[in-house]
């Protein structure tokens, strides 16, 4: 596999595991849900099938004995994500290494930033804190939640949304990720697509997506974009 360089007048972010550090937190989250409704514990590869598509198939990880009462846990496992996530995120969030510079380096050369993450607008404010802590929020000229689109990724919607309200074609913008989610929301909007090692997803898994690019995380940016100016 070997990297393509790309020349983009825009750069949109995925949210979890790409900018913020969140992957051990939603494990540990995922651990407690599953303890309290007496769910097994399952692999992480399990876990990962579970959300390949952008929501979580309960069908997956629940024992056979338990798939009847599908609508009855997941309603359950809401309300308890609803009761610990906040404070866990505000306790335990942090910066993937580098975000800081990587982001100041971009937005120094012109190029617009956006922000494409399928969390909901109500827990924004408590992901966005070590964003916000290092003076970096203002730097994301357009943020695109779960709550401004009818389809989350891996549909391209909120991708081709961040592009009109950033004023980009799509063809001039690139989406990073962690996920096989975020590289299959990018394609379908046909634009680049640079997988990050830094969240959910594997080498072998994002390298199976054929993005331009897979880098170790996002610190690794500037090997990749080509910065030129004009249309």
């Amino acid at each position: 596999f070997e990297n393509r360089k790309l020349t983009v007048d825009a750069v949109m972010f995925d949210l979890d595991g790409t900018l913020i550090d969140t992957v051990p937190i939603y494990y540990e989250i995922i651990d407690i849900v599953f303890a309290e409704l007496g769910v097994p514990a399952v692999s992480r590869e399990t876990l990962m099938e579970a959300m390949d598509d952008g929501e979580f198939d309960w069908n997956c990880v629940l024992p056979e004995n338990m798939k009847s009462r599908k609508v009855e846990l997941s309603k359950k496992a809401r309300g308890i994500v609803d009761e610990i996530a906040p404070a866990m995120f505000h306790k335990q969030v942090k910066l993937i290494p580098g975000t800081d510079v990587i982001l100041n380096e971009i937005a120094v050369t012109g190029i617009k930033i956006g922000l494409v993450t399928s969390t909901p607008a109500q827990r924004m404010a408590v992901k966005l804190i070590p964003l916000s802590n290092a003076g970096l929020v203002h730097l994301l000229e357009i943020i695109v939640t779960a709550d401004d689109v009818r389809h989350k990724k891996p549909s391209a919607e909120p991708l081709i949304q961040c592009s009109q309200k950033l004023r980009v074609p799509l063809k001039k913008c690139v989406y990073v990720g962690d996920t096989r989610v975020d590289i299959r929301a990018g394609k379908a909007a046909s634009m680049g697509t640079v997988g990050v090692l830094t969240g959910f997803d594997d080498y072998d898994v994002l390298k199976n997506e054929t993005p331009d690019a897979i880098i170790n995380s996002i610190a690794q940016l500037s090997e990749i974009l080509v910065i030129c100016h004009g249309p």
